[in-house]
């Protein structure tokens, strides 16, 4: 198999040399391209998209706090022409507002800057494997939301058709949420409710992608608006 074709787009010289230098020595990674701001990556993927040749990348490294355009926006942008990119948010802090809105714009993940190098590699294996980080923080931020709008959802429903902005996790979902808010690992939360470890990243997989539909996005969005999270 060819390694993973890598992009990185950080404005940081000393770190996108240092992750790139990395990178390029790891096992099933190649840097095919780095850029320091949103503009001249964007500007790459809209010829790419024109070309019809398909995603120039097969994982894109993109740092949040950009000049210019932020990193989310440009991977909302990224996600128009092509929806299946996996796309890593680098970060600073551990901010679950902000990860949140990166996974709502459409991010597969997220990589805090601090990471050691073994756990750079695990996530980022993890994301091209079709693996979804959750952190407990995160995921107290998602329990948070799911009570909050399914009250919403619950005070209005009697008054006609169905708010499109409750998030309808599953019970199991919600289960392996606390479990993750009370800092267990994927492997620990598996075990504590009797299920196999796979069935906990599928879990949180679909927590992700429901996190992605557009009306939860929003629905998230408005939420963080009015200081609900």
């Amino acid at each position: 198999m060819s390694d993973a074709r890598v992009a990185i787009v950080e404005d940081n010289p000393a770190y996108r040399h240092s992750l790139g230098t990395f990178l390029g020595h790891a096992r099933g990674f190649a840097v095919s391209d780095v850029f320091g701001n949103a503009e001249k990556f964007l500007a790459v993927v809209r010829d790419s998209a024109l070309d019809e040749a398909g995603a120039p990348w097969d994982l894109v490294l993109m740092d949040i706090e950009l000049p210019g355009k932020s990193g989310i926006e440009a991977t909302r942008e990224l996600r128009t022409s092509f929806p299946d990119l996996p796309v890593v948010m680098l970060t600073v802090f551990e901010n679950p507002r902000v990860i949140l809105e990166a996974i709502s714009a459409g991010a597969s993940g997220y990589v805090l800057k601090k990471a050691t190098a073994r756990e750079l590699i695990g996530q980022l294996r993890g994301v091209m494997e079709g693996r979804a980080p959750l952190s407990p923080a995160v995921a107290s931020t998602v329990i948070d939301i799911v009570r909050r709008l399914n009250a919403e959802h619950a005070a209005t429903r009697d008054a006609g058709p169905p708010s499109p902005t409750r998030l309808d996790l599953t019970a199991r979902e919600q289960e392996v949420l606390r479990c993750l808010v009370r800092g267990f690992s994927y492997l620990q939360t598996a075990d504590d409710l009797g299920i196999s470890e796979g069935t906990v990243r599928t879990h949180v997989r679909s927590v992700y992608r429901k996190l992605q539909v557009h009306s939860v996005a929003q629905a998230i969005r408005k939420a963080m608006e009015r200081g609900l999270v």
